[in-house]
């Protein structure tokens, strides 16, 4: 997850989560507007050199899943702050999310999406 070389040396990414992509796109997009939760929880725990000196990194809540026991729907949301019941049970395809395309119901074209909640 060394988003610096990522951003020196490519012109687009995919995000992975549980061996599947979560978002890709351009890598400037990916950093500074992630479509995805997941991708959205990477930047956030990228260290900031202007953060206090003895404040705690952030992290993403949870753990990875095992492979062998994926959850049904998005792998991801067990841990999404932004799940809503949909997620649990439909497993989502990449979706138009601005310049990137993101696996995330919030991207929604056919009107069952949500801005998150059960």
């Amino acid at each position: 997850h060394d988003m610096g070389v990522i951003a020196e040396t490519c012109d687009r990414v995919a995000v992975m989560y549980a061996g599947r992509i979560a978002e890709i796109g351009p890598v400037r997009d990916v950093i500074n507007r992630p479509a995805h939760p997941y991708s959205t929880g990477l930047m956030r725990c990228i260290p900031d050199i202007h953060r206090q000196v003895h404040a705690r990194l952030l992290q993403i809540p949870g753990a990875m899943p095992r492979l062998n026991a994926i959850p049904a729907g998005c792998a991801y949301h067990p841990r999404c702050d932004r799940q809503w019941a949909r997620c649990a049970s439909e497993r989502p395809g990449l979706m138009a999310a601005g310049s990137t395309r993101a696996a995330c119901w919030l991207h929604a074209q056919d009107g069952k999406a949500g801005a998150g909640g059960a």
